[in-house]
């Protein structure tokens, strides 16, 4: 004789499956999280990663230079050498003294090497991490960024499809709003 199943039997193990899968399926979507957040601070570190050395170098020579020329903009050598001038006529003083341009005097002074070797060697002891260089920062931009896209497409697509069988998929709070947006086409 046939054994009987009684309906709360038959709901009560329908429950259980549906249970186990929104598990199942909520489990998939943390991992999808974890990715994406994993690739978002992979993503964040590539864009504080510190310059290179020689992008350090041009940095502090574009500083050198203009501050030079502010410098020079108020220091008059000639001062010094005509006949009835003096080294004070030079306003070497006025701008050593002018916080604007004390950099730039020291520089008409000739200490540009000594400065330029000592801001690039505390921009270089201050790096907190490996340098990248700009093409290399680009790159991985890029990449992480496509990635972290691909990603979020595929997890409304997925909260998409599981809503579409009655499972009720709450979205990220960091949900991509164009994921969101993105027609079924598009997932």
């Amino acid at each position: 004789m046939a054994t009987k199943v009684s309906i709360t039997e038959k709901l009560s193990a329908l429950f259980s499956a549906q249970a186990k899968a929104a598990a199942e399926l909520r489990h998939d979507l943390d991992q999808i999280e974890a990715e994406v957040v994993t690739h978002q601070n992979r993503l964040a570190e590539v864009r504080r990663a510190p310059v290179e050395l020689a992008e350090i170098e041009r940095r502090v020579d574009a500083l050198l230079i203009e501050e030079e020329a502010d410098a020079r903009g108020s220091f008059i050598p000639s001062a010094i050498s005509k006949p009835d001038g003096f080294a004070r006529g030079s306003q070497i003083i006025d701008v050593l003294v002018r916080p604007r341009t004390t950099l730039g005097a020291l520089i008409i002074l000739g200490f540009r090497d000594q400065i330029r070797e000592s801001l690039i060697k505390e921009a270089a002891d201050a790096s907190p991490a490996k340098s990248i260089g700009d093409a290399e920062r680009e790159r991985e931009t890029n990449r992480l960024t496509d990635e972290i896209q691909k990603l979020e497409l595929v997890r409304e697509k997925i909260s998409r499809l599981a809503e579409a069988q009655g499972v009720s998929v709450p979205r990220s709070e960091y949900a991509d709003p164009a994921a969101l947006l993105a027609g079924d086409g598009d997932l």
